[in-house]
């Protein structure tokens, strides 16, 4: 969606805001260093004319002296410029880096199958980054750059007119072909962040497959794809590198044309005696100097129209909305939470039910074995249950209460999930069984472990709570992620806990120290047990047997267990547990 420069600009102004006082300050620090530009050049025509003039030796060193002070401020001014630039640049970019970021994590699970991590990376940082320098220096360059040329402009009008008169000629030609084809660009440079995102994308989804890729031999096909994706870049990159050049290669023919017919005067006058050598270094300096701001003025346009594009990209990553919207509740009932699916229809994409008027209760206290085959929509109804996924019709309450007329924050603290794959975040072993939550304490968190059997595993750790784990879980085993999981879940004591698939990666030592930790844990609250092994489901109260989206059985387990004609009581008899799978 294209959105005006208009908008654009008054959305950039909201993160400009707050780094009002050091725009400011950096605005003084240009108009300081434009008047020690334009000082110097005049102290330089003095020193000629008075050199010429056979002067004394005092004055001229007086004048090199001048010269030298202001030289020597000017450079420190740049570099307090260009500090005090980057630091806006970072301040503000880094909030909206903040806010892209944060919005993103708000976005329902549809949008985010949509976009691969590489892709959001590229998304959140790289449009980002080039929006650094508009954020920095656009503004004051191009604020500070019309005070030089003014200041230019107007001090030539005092020396010569009608080479001030070409001067202005100039600028304006400059000036307004720059603005005639400021957007040229625009598009390509947003097709080449596209592109670029696209390559992130790849890059990411095949180091993320890497064993597959390996153990298949697709390492041909997938340098095959880099290549092409490569490729994109490059093309488009191409092409938006030469529209974007376009006003600077303008200003270069017409400053040419410019410098050309001043020297040309500038010489006249001088032969004619008209002005002094002086003057004619004067002129020929203002007019290189000339050049400095239309040639500054031509490359913001350039960074123009890739900060442009990034802000386009932004703000439509901002105006992505979520399906799912927040109730006004905050407060379930106290205890154990009842559950209920009350006529549930929901599919992932309008052409594909998943689930088909699914209708079940689980009273306050009980726990619900849900089997099925793989497709079956176990795993589904524990997503539409934490609210990543709105249903298409139909009710579920939890504690009595529809979840759509909860706060998201209100259903996550009292509901829990453990689901097979666990992650892992940069930081301490307290830290991500708590998920940075410092109000759980250390004799807690022991406490729970011991009852799960990770304990023993934390005491082995060189600094206990305190060892730093790194992103990703490559230093837990498969059983020992389970029992983190569970562990991190329990901890901030739900009153409804969803297990999905928790004894799938687990040994049979391992699962029976689990389900014992299970008994233990769940005492004070619901259960939902998503299981590919029967033996999972041995403590559960109720049965229920899903295929293709649809309940196929639901009763107590010791009556559906001794019925032969049951579904359950036929995996039983049989134990063909491969039929979960």
């Amino acid at each position: 969606m294209q959105q005006s420069a208009k908008p654009s600009m008054s959305w950039l102004l909201k993160y400009l805001k707050p780094v009002r006082g050091r725009l400011l300050l950096l605005l003084i620090l240009l108009l300081a260093s434009t008047g020690a530009q334009l000082v110097n050049p005049q102290i330089v025509q003095r020193f000629i004319d008075t050199a010429a003039a056979n002067g004394i030796v005092s004055s001229l060193l007086v004048l090199a002296g001048i010269y030298l002070v202001f030289a020597v401020l000017n450079q420190i001014l740049t570099v307090a410029i260009s500090y005090l630039g980057n630091d806006v640049s970072w301040r503000a970019t880094n909030q909206l880096r903040g806010d892209l970021l944060k919005h993103c994590l708000r976005l329902d699970m549809r949008f985010h199958n949509l976009k691969t991590p590489g892709e959001m990376i590229e998304r959140i940082d790289g449009d980002v980054t080039n929006m650094s320098n508009f954020f920095a220096m656009f503004i004051i360059k191009v604020i500070g750059s019309f005070v030089l040329l003014a200041g230019i402009l107007g001090y030539m009008f005092t020396i010569n007119w009608p080479i001030a008169s070409v001067m202005t000629l100039f600028t304006l030609a400059s000036i307004g072909a720059m603005v005639f084809i400021r957007n040229l660009g625009v598009t390509s440079s947003k097709d080449e962040r596209g592109a670029s995102a696209a390559l992130f994308g790849l890059i990411e989804e095949r180091i993320a497959g890497i064993e597959d890729v390996q153990a298949n031999g697709n390492v041909p096909y997938v340098m095959n794809r880099f290549y092409r994706s490569m490729r994109n870049v490059f093309l488009k990159g191409r092409k938006a590198w030469m529209l974007r050049v376009i006003p600077w290669n303008t200003t270069v023919v017409l400053f040419a044309i410019a410098v050309t017919a001043v020297l040309m005067l500038g010489v006249h006058y001088f032969l004619t005696d008209q002005i002094s050598l002086g003057t004619l270094f004067l002129i020929y300096q203002y007019t290189q100097m000339l050049n400095d701001p239309i040639e500054q003025l031509g490359d913001q346009v350039q960074e123009f129209q890739k900060a442009k594009s990034g802000m386009l990209r932004s703000q439509e990553l901002l105006a992505s909305r979520t399906e799912i919207m927040e109730g006004t509740q905050t407060a379930l009932p106290d205890g154990a939470l009842g559950l209920e699916f009350d006529h549930v229809h929901f599919s992932y994409n309008p052409d594909k039910p998943v689930l088909h008027d699914i209708t079940f209760t689980v009273r306050p206290g009980e726990r619900l074995g849900i089997i099925g085959r793989t497709g079956s929509g176990k795993s589904s109804l524990s997503r539409v249950l934490l609210r990543l996924y709105n249903i298409n019709s139909g009710t579920v309450r939890v504690g009595g209460i529809d979840i759509r007329d909860l706060k998201l924050e209100a259903l996550y603290r009292r509901v829990g999930m453990v689901t097979q794959d666990v992650q892992l975040f940069d930081g301490t072993l307290r830290d991500n069984l708590t998920l940075f939550d410092g109000s759980i304490s250390d004799d807690y968190i022991l406490g729970t472990t011991e009852r799960l059997g990770l304990k023993q595993w934390i005491d082995s750790q060189p600094e206990g709570l305190d060892t730093h784990l790194k992103a990703g879980g490559a230093s837990l085993s498969a059983g020992e992620a389970q029992l983190f999981a569970l562990t991190r879940v329990f901890l901030t004591q739900p009153s409804l806990v969803i297990l999905d698939e928790p004894s799938s990666r687990l040994d049979a030592a391992t699962e029976a120290m689990l389900q014992s930790a299970v008994d233990q844990l769940m005492q004070n609250c619901t259960g939902i047990v998503i299981a590919h092994r029967l033996s999972t489901l041995e403590q559960v109260d109720h049965i229920m047997v899903l295929g293709d989206g649809r309940i196929l059985e639901f009763g107590e387990r010791e009556v559906l267990a001794k019925d032969p004609t049951s579904h359950y009581a036929q995996l039983l008899i049989t134990g063909r547990e491969e039929d979960l799978a």
